[in-house]
């Protein structure tokens, strides 16, 4: 099932980001993740609770990366 959600493709963009070991481009998909998610990300913010794939990206990441952030 695709979703139309933009979070859940960010989500699967860092999936793709980590696989190639694209460091740069992968944290800036988790802060696009990050901006999606709260209310600076636009007019309405998302009313979804914080996810087990949102949660899972984070954990790829500092697995692949062995850091969570480069900000």
């Amino acid at each position: 099932m695709l979703s139309r959600r933009l979070s859940d493709k960010i989500i699967a963009a860092h999936k793709i980001a980590c696989e190639e070991k694209k460091h740069e481009i992968a944290s800036l998909l988790l802060e696009a993740l990050e901006y999606d998610l709260s209310s600076i990300g636009g007019d309405h913010p998302e009313h979804r609770v914080w996810s087990e794939r949102m949660e899972g990206a984070f954990a790829l990441h500092e697995q692949v990366f062995k850091t969570i952030k480069k900000f």
